[in-house]
């Protein structure tokens, strides 16, 4: 019997120090841990906006910050003055240009996307000279997207969910009216892109 009270006791003894000293609760911990964190042109980043894939591409040019622009014009190096002499969008037509920039989760999460504005305009009120309207026209295959009605009250898409891998082109649509739009208007504006985890 004296052997097992003994046994006993150790038993009673290691589980109650396991208690007073193994409970995992701690005062101050102090560690070091490594952290990189690296920038990226707007094609690599986690949000990828990039060039379409095709010549149309060619229409996206970058900015002095190395991010992404719409370019148009003959600023452009490479479809203006740097390459086919392009310097502008035709009077008294309907341009169409397909597949001009697509954005790309290339994240680990499924993301909600915000596209702001869609359409953009210029008048030249002071003779009636010219008018431009310009739209952008998301192609998204299977993707859902819910464009908010009318455009002039909120004026952006949503797409319900862009999964890590999942891409949407952007197409281009423009006017301009009568002949006398040529260098009376033109527009000079910004895109807002926002992306949410879901």
């Amino acid at each position: 019997m004296e052997r097992r009270n003994f046994v006993l006791s150790i038993g009673t003894l290691a589980a109650g120090s396991g208690l007073a000293l193994g409970t995992g609760a701690f005062s101050s911990v102090q560690a070091e841990r490594d952290v990189a964190v690296t920038v990226s042109e707007d094609a690599s980043a986690y949000l990828g906006i990039q060039p379409g894939d095709g010549p149309n591409g060619n229409y996206v040019d970058t900015t002095d910050s190395d991010a992404l622009a719409i370019n148009l014009t003959g600023d452009n190096d490479n479809v203006g003055d740097g390459i086919a002499g392009g310097q502008g969008l035709n009077a008294n037509a309907v341009t169409g240009i397909e597949d001009i920039f697509q954005i790309q989760n290339q994240g680990s999460q499924e993301v909600e996307l915000r596209v702001t504005p869609l359409a953009f305009g210029d008048v030249d009120w002071q003779d009636f000279d010219g008018v431009l309207g310009v739209l952008l026209v998301p192609q998204a295959g299977g993707i859902e997207i819910d464009l908010e009605w009318p455009p002039w009250e909120s004026n952006f898409i949503s797409i319900s969910t862009l999964s890590p891998g999942e891409e949407i082109e952007f197409s281009l649509a423009a006017f301009a009216l009568p002949e006398t739009a040529v260098d009376s208007v033109a527009v000079n504006d910004e895109i807002e892109i926002i992306a949410e985890e879901v």
